[in-house]
């Protein structure tokens, strides 16, 4: 099985660089990176189209899907992007704000309103255990998210928590994903106990934008 994570298209919340809540929608600039982007899926002839309950990964979905014969999308919550607690809607990235809430999230702490590190753990293994019950032949889109993509592409073999050093490559890949980008994945089934997932790489041909 071949899984294609997509990163949803642009919005404004991404170009001022601030966390957003699950109703932020595309911009122009993300509309149109959907269409660009939805030339390449179309070319992958996708069985299965999955995309995050989250309206900017929803209007991508409908743009790349419009784009593909005889699939039909779907959405499946588990694809979600990180919970964020409220008090952190609309910070920047990159501020005292942001690396305290990523500490208190990093060991593991619980604040009001959002996922800690465990909870997001558990989402990636439903999700995963979701893609491993399509057929070994399925080839799928998953429309998602910078921060829940980082994480499967973390703990999709092991359910092992990050060292401190992972975690900041991870957060740096985090800050680099660009929209629309496309992240390849292979599943093959193997016997019990050993991991059949491995990384191919990223296979987007589309410009940066």
């Amino acid at each position: 099985m071949d899984v294609y994570f997509v990163r949803h298209g642009q919005t404004d919340g991404n170009v001022a660089r601030r966390h957003q809540h699950p109703e932020t929608t595309l911009n122009e600039e993300g509309v149109q990176q959907a269409k660009r982007v939805a030339w390449e899926i179309a070319e992958l002839r996708p069985t299965h189209i999955i995309s995050s309950t989250h309206l900017r990964a929803v209007q991508t979905t409908q743009i790349i899907a419009s784009y593909c014969e005889n699939v039909i999308p779907d959405t499946h919550p588990a694809f979600e992007e990180l919970k964020r607690p409220d008090w952190l809607v609309g910070n920047r990235y990159q501020s005292l704000t942001t690396l305290w809430y990523v500490w208190l999230w990093f060991l593991n702490v619980a604040q009001e309103g959002g996922e800690s590190y465990q909870d997001l753990l558990l989402r990636v293994k439903t999700a995963r255990t979701f893609l491993e019950s399509l057929p070994n032949d399925a080839r799928v889109v998953v429309v998602s998210h910078a921060v829940f993509t980082n994480i499967f592409l973390e703990h999709v073999c092991t359910d092992k928590p990050m060292s401190f050093w992972r975690a900041f490559r991870r957060f740096i890949a985090i800050l680099k994903i660009r929209n629309t980008a496309i992240l390849h994945l292979r599943h093959i089934s193997t016997v019990p106990g050993v991991c059949g997932w491995r990384f191919i790489g990223g296979v987007s041909k589309h410009p940066k934008s």
